[in-house]
């Protein structure tokens, strides 16, 4: 049985397209055969999946991959073990005992205990008698909490009940509406929409005519420029985060996500656009607003207002 897992320093890459290196794992019976290490200079996923042919991996390790790439694997008969999180020793120690899962890192408690991963050992030889297979993953903690990340079925992503959620919520006339139109949106088959495009078709679904910006002050560009093209569209009211706010003994003027939700109640806006607000304010405001809020650009001042790359950055991740 041959394993590739991709690599970020010592780390299985949190995406395969940064990885940095493939370590390449031959398993038999539970012992170590052979282990080797590709070097990846700013590899492609073509060139991955490329390399992976070459090598006859049977099974691929991985953090993040996309639904494509995913089926892409698969199509070649090589399986896929993703949302996995730890170091290479630590990977390929949970392959040795048979352990290792989708998920497997990412639970709070540390390594989730799940189902084995099924690694062919009968294919291989090994009938693996002599190992016990855990029990299922708990998505529920002892508190009651449910905890998503830790579970080992994930019936949900088969599009089949969730056997740990003992309430069941009745979509409501209320919101029944709102969430047709996000799934026409979200699931438009004939493009490719970006976010502001999405913004645009759901809110003409919903027959809104008037659109509140509440912006930053940081960001004053480019709500300037999605205001413009709301406006092709819908009556925009945009309001600065200093609006009424007065400046403190020190000459600085605080954001007021109090007063930017007062403005917009008293404009009757039908919903309510977030352009960089920042973290805290913009749960103030979402609470005190009347109409549905929903967030289109996020403030980031290290990662050019792209937070999500710090999830697949090491540089971000071990300094946070």
């Amino acid at each position: 049985m041959r394993f590739g897992i991709p690599l970020l320093d010592e780390r299985v890459a949190p995406r395969c397209t940064i990885a940095d290196s493939l370590l390449l794992i031959t398993l038999k019976r539970r012992r170590v055969l052979g282990r080797s290490m590709v070097r990846l200079d700013n590899a492609t996923w073509v060139d991955l999946a490329r390399l992976l042919a070459d090598e006859e991996v049977d099974t691929l390790v991985c953090g993040g991959i996309s639904r494509a790439n995913r089926e892409s694997v698969l199509a070649h008969e090589v399986e896929v073990i993703d949302n996995v999180a730890g170091t290479a020793d630590e990977v390929v120690d949970a392959l040795r005992r048979g352990g290792l899962q989708s998920g497997f890192g990412l639970a709070a408690e540390g390594v989730p205990q799940g189902r084995r991963t099924d690694l062919k050992t009968h294919r291989d030889g090994g009938d693996g008698a002599d190992a016990a297979v855990p029990p299922p993953t708990e998505a529920v903690r002892a508190t009651g909490a449910i905890d998503c990340l830790a579970c080992a079925d994930r019936a949900c992503l088969r599009g089949e009940a969730c056997p740990h959620v003992r309430v069941r919520t009745a979509v409501a006339d209320e919101f029944g509406p709102t969430l047709e139109a996000a799934w026409d949106v979200a699931c438009e088959n004939e493009r490719m929409l970006c976010r502001l495009a999405e913004l645009v078709y759901f809110a003409l679904e919903m027959g809104y005519t008037r659109l509140g910006v509440a912006f930053c002050a940081d960001l004053l560009e480019p709500a300037s420029v999605l205001t413009g093209v709301l406006r092709r569209f819908f009556d925009v009211l945009p309001v600065c985060c200093k609006v009424g706010a007065a400046a403190d003994e020190h000459g600085v003027m605080p954001c007021s996500p109090l007063t930017q939700a007062a403005v917009l109640n008293e404009a009757g806006t039908d919903l309510n656009v977030l352009v960089g607000l920042c973290v805290g304010a913009d749960g103030v405001l979402s609470r005190a607003s009347r109409a549905p809020v929903t967030t289109i650009f996020v403030k980031d001042k290290s990662l050019a207002n792209n937070p999500i790359g710090a999830v697949y950055s090491h540089y971000h991740l071990k300094d946070i």
